[in-house]
């Protein structure tokens, strides 16, 4: 299965569950996103899914209607377990039986994309990500219209991130 916005987001509930650290759906939400600007900024990649993915900009920042569906059953508590997702049904003597599968993050650059999101934006509160994503100038703000769920275009999302990635290297140096 290829890589998807769930993929990314059972990659940091893994990650949250085996290091005991509470994640909620909005953080969630924001991590997967800036894990997607990273590897289009690195890699000119994206970890999602055209198929089933899109971002687009809501009122609270980017947001990935794949995931914003699959754990908005925690409101505002810690996820518990990763998403699973339908992956075909078989029949046999008049019962159905439905197949789910659990998607996993294979690609080992989103894999590192992803982990360098974790380091570096895991401690920052779910408000200070949407503040963070809120910045003049970002994607979101360039997109945003209340009221309406505008798709933020990965070209747009590539620039302002290859702009961090410029900015993290010349820090480096």
């Amino acid at each position: 299965m290829k890589d998807s916005a769930l993929s990314v987001a059972n990659y940091f509930v893994e990650k949250s569950l085996s290091g005991a650290k509470d994640l909620k759906p909005l953080k969630l939400m924001k991590l997967v996103y800036i894990a997607h600007g990273y590897m289009l900024a690195l890699y000119d990649e994206s970890a999602l899914n055209p198929r089933f993915d899109r971002v687009e900009a809501w009122k609270y920042g980017p947001v990935i209607p794949s995931v914003y569906h699959s754990f908005k059953i925690y409101g505002n508590q810690p996820i518990t377990k990763k998403t699973e997702i339908f992956s075909g049904e078989t029949k046999s003597e008049g019962i159905i039986t439905i197949q789910m599968s659990t998607p996993e993050l294979e690609d080992e650059k989103a894999r590192k994309a992803c982990d360098f999101v974790w380091k570096n934006y895991y401690h920052y509160t779910d408000s200070e990500l949407v503040d963070l994503l809120h910045k003049p100038g970002s994607p979101w703000a360039l997109v945003y219209e209340e009221g309406k769920n505008n798709e933020i275009p990965d070209i747009v999302t590539r620039v302002y991130y290859r702009k961090i990635v410029d900015k993290l290297l010349q820090k480096d140096c």
